[in-house]
């Protein structure tokens, strides 16, 4: 039998050869895509060169080197400057309005490379999906080289502005032996209060050489506070502040409402209800008080929530916020919110109490204050401190105090707190308080070995021991405390401010900080 023939399968179709101007074509297009991409490209990595490179010789010179010179300027001075001391440039004004200006101006000059050189590549004669790209990749990289300038220029602008509102211009005062001596109020004008009154009353007295910080505390219901001689007000008030009606209308913060009650007796570029607690702080510790700083409690917690929180270890357990809620002993991350409660809870605690838990606040702030922490929360400090404090630092000091502060940073900070048994509130020693206070700043004053923090090694017999030499209670330590609880005779103590009352028969106690907490 035969075998059947197969049909036949189609003809295999020869390939159609393109035509050799097709594949010019591509190729040129391949080509002016790939120049266009380089020419974008090198101006990202060094603006000017796709100008030299296409023949815009002149044009790309003056790039290239001035490129090279801001490069070279900015990595020197971040070479050879700590950034600590950077922060000394960063509140003048003026010096902010110029970098902002500069910074605009640079991000114009090479987003403007960068679209050049897009039109140096020749767009129209790309393909629709080439001339995309190109777009695309230009409109990006121009956001990305962008981007580092508008972000410095905002943090100019956010500290330009803060600086501006926060700080008036003025006369720099200057230091008295050696010392400066700046005021630091906590203010709260909370429901039920009339008008301000300064929850935490503070010196801090900072040797201008060393940076060594020292801190006079003095109790919010101290009576009778003296004003320095020939003062309107010592004239009103020459036996000290005291008068008809309430006791708590005349006790120490109780001089902020009543400034701005009597403006007249109160003259200054610092306002009558500040200059009225300055000038009672100065007669009663013998001191003058150079400027002043008012930290609005409400506003304290934006603060610690724009730095990332403070790092405290509770001792005791502390009441806060609603019923039955409490601050656990231990190392505790503290918020705003917390650290807040923290520092003005009155439950369970006295007034002595609370001002050494926020000496506490004070302290672990100023620890959690790193250059790297201020720079990465910046803005929200910046517009945290715009609405909670006020000052009347002058702007032309400002970098004399932020190099002092810098000093200050690094020094064991010292204590002294003017509680029972060291004076009664109610009757209080001026002499006593001037003598201890000078004593304290001369280093004279020796850290007690005995328990608390209320007196000092040559006060108080009672509970709290006695020794001239400072075997008993002393007033002032590196932490400003002894380490235990004390209590003292005579103390005639209204623990309450503002027509608050005291929180029991502790409400007489000295405190001092380590027996209340420690921060990390």
């Amino acid at each position: 039998m035969g075998t059947a023939a197969r049909p036949p399968g189609p003809r295999r179709q020869p390939a159609r050869r393109r035509p050799a101007a097709a594949l010019r074509a591509e190729r040129e297009e391949a080509a002016r895509f790939r120049r266009s991409l380089t020419l974008v490209g090198l101006s990202v990595v060094a603006p000017g060169c796709a100008q030299f490179i296409a023949g815009h010789r002149k044009t790309g010179k003056i790039a290239l080197w001035t490129a090279a010179g801001l490069a070279a300027v900015t990595l020197l001075v971040l070479w050879l400057v700590p950034l600590e001391d950077l922060a000394t440039l960063a509140v003048r004004p003026w010096l902010l309005t110029t970098f902002k200006i500069l910074a605009f101006g640079a991000a114009a000059c090479w987003v403007g490379l960068l679209v050049d050189a897009w039109r140096l590549g020749h767009p129209p004669g790309l393909n629709q999906k080439h001339r995309l790209i190109m777009v695309g990749s230009t409109l990006a990289l121009a956001a990305m080289v962008a981007t580092p300038f508008v972000v410095a220029a905002r943090y100019a602008t956010a500290a330009h502005d803060a600086v501006v509102a926060m700080f008036p211009s003025g006369e720099v005062a200057a230091a008295s032996d050696g010392r400066l001596n700046i005021l630091l109020l906590g203010a709260d004008a909370g429901d039920g209060r009339v008008g301000v009154r300064p929850d935490s009353i503070n010196l801090v007295s900072v040797d201008v050489r060393t940076g060594e910080p020292a801190v006079i505390s003095l109790p919010r219901n101290l009576e009778k506070a003296r004003f320095p001689d020939g003062t309107p007000a010592d004239e009103q008030f020459p036996d000290g502040f005291s008068g008809e009606g309430e006791r708590s209308d005349y006790m120490l913060n109780a001089t902020w409402t009543y400034g701005e009650e009597h403006p007249d007796m109160f003259p200054g570029p610092s306002g009558p209800g500040p200059t009225a607690v300055k000038q009672a702080v100065e007669g009663t510790l013998g001191l003058p008080v150079h400027y002043y700083v008012a930290v609005d409690l409400d506003g304290f917690r934006d603060i610690i929530n724009a730095i990332g929180g403070i790092t405290i270890r509770v001792e005791e357990e502390l009441p806060i916020g609603e019923k039955g809620r409490v601050l656990e002993p231990g190392l505790q991350e503290l918020d705003g919110y917390h650290a807040l409660w923290y520092a003005r809870s009155r439950e369970g605690s006295s007034d002595y109490a609370r001002m050494a838990r926020q000496r506490c606040v004070l302290g672990a702030l100023l620890k959690e204050a790193k250059p790297g922490t201020l720079l990465a929360n910046f803005l929200d400090l910046a517009e945290a401190s715009k609405t909670m404090i006020t000052t009347d630092i002058p702007r032309e000091d400002l970098t004399n105090l932020v190099d002092l502060g810098l000093k200050a940073k690094d020094q064991e900070m010292t204590a002294l707190q003017f509680v029972p048994p060291l004076i009664a509130p109610a009757d209080p020693d001026f002499d006593l308080i001037a003598a201890e206070t000078q004593a304290f700043l001369d280093g004279a004053v020796e850290t007690g070995d005995g328990n608390g923090s209320g007196g000092s090694g040559s006060a108080g017999d009672g509970a709290a021991g006695d020794g001239a030499a400072g075997d008993g209670n002393s007033a002032s330590s590196p932490d400003g405390s002894g380490d235990g609880d004390a209590t003292g005779e005579g103390a005639d103590v209204d623990a309450g401010s503002g027509g608050e009352e005291g929180s029991g028969s502790d409400a007489s106690e000295p405190v001092g900080v380590s027996s209340v907490c420690s921060y990390e």
